[in-house]
């Protein structure tokens, strides 16, 4: 029998940043990795893993999402798994909750195994802390990669409190800038109580303003530049802020008002036009 799969996962933007407080928000992002996963019955528990696109990146999280599905199952099978992807890895897009993702799901396909949505996601969770990638498990970015649209998830406890998606249909421009990423975890958690409001802006289904609200607070922490959301706000963004630790922006506007912003983004770095995404992750092909 033939044990090999592919399935995709998408990018996600931060809303809320959960490092401050526990609690997060993400939405889905229309820039995929794409995971293949060949399974091998031969009792040698050898893994071997490809990251096509990045030959520099090391394959160590790809091969320990199939590792670890390998061993919730009790399997010893050797494994093939080769990853491609859309998303700017490093940035704050969530690169990394996307391709675990993207690879437990695919190993789930391979094994021919029932999706349960929860223990994807927590075999994928448990893969980037095994491989130090993550500091607050990032559910809010993993259920947005996994599931598409808006959730709003309580991250210490594992639990989505609301999904939803965006009231209009935007456009997603992604800024990669030349500038360097700072994770400053203590200067992050002293803005907590600020935070706070921002996500209080967000439970109540005001994301614009959460997003906005959040990106202004953490890039000041990590010292980025405020001024680069409100340019694109001033040119007809709806909203716009940091996403995750950094160093990526987003902006979200209708599409008639995608190039004004763009050009607004370009005289900081590479600018990424994308969509929003409601259909998450799947197995392909």
């Amino acid at each position: 029998m033939d044990m090999k799969a592919t399935a995709v996962a998408s990018a996600s933007g931060t809303i809320i940043n959960a490092i401050a407080t526990g609690n997060g928000s993400a939405f889905g992002i229309n820039l995929k990795v794409k995971a293949t996963v060949e399974l091998f019955d031969d009792g040698k528990n050898n893994i071997e893993g490809v990251v096509k696109d990045n030959p520099k990146v090391k394959p160590n999280l790809i091969k320990r999402c199939v590792k670890n599905v390998l061993d919730y199952f009790g399997l010893n099978y050797s494994a093939k798994v080769i990853t491609e992807t859309q998303i700017p890895i490093k940035s704050g897009l969530s690169s990394s909750s996307a391709t675990s993702n993207a690879v437990v799901l695919a190993t789930f396909g391979a094994l021919g195994e029932r999706i349960d949505d929860e223990l994807i996601l927590n075999l994928g969770i448990k893969s980037s802390f095994d491989e130090k990638l993550t500091v607050t498990g990032a559910y809010d970015d993993a259920t947005a990669s996994y599931y598409g649209g808006i959730t709003v998830t309580d991250n210490i406890k594992r639990k989505i409190l609301k999904r939803d998606k965006f009231k209009d249909d935007l456009k997603v421009l992604i800024l990669i800038p030349n500038l360097k990423k700072n994770v400053d975890v203590s200067r992050m958690k002293l803005l907590k109580d600020y935070v706070e409001v921002a996500f209080n802006e967000c439970l109540i289904g005001n994301y614009y303003r959460a997003l906005f609200l959040n990106g202004i607070l953490y890039a000041s922490a990590l010292n980025f530049p405020t001024s680069i959301a409100i340019d694109a706000i001033e040119n007809s963004a709806v909203t716009s802020g940091l996403s995750g630790t950094g160093p990526s922006y987003i902006a979200l506007c209708y599409e008639e008002d995608v190039e004004k912003v763009k050009k607004a983004l370009e005289k900081y770095g590479m600018v990424i036009v994308s969509e929003l995404d409601y259909r998450g992750a799947e197995i392909i092909g």
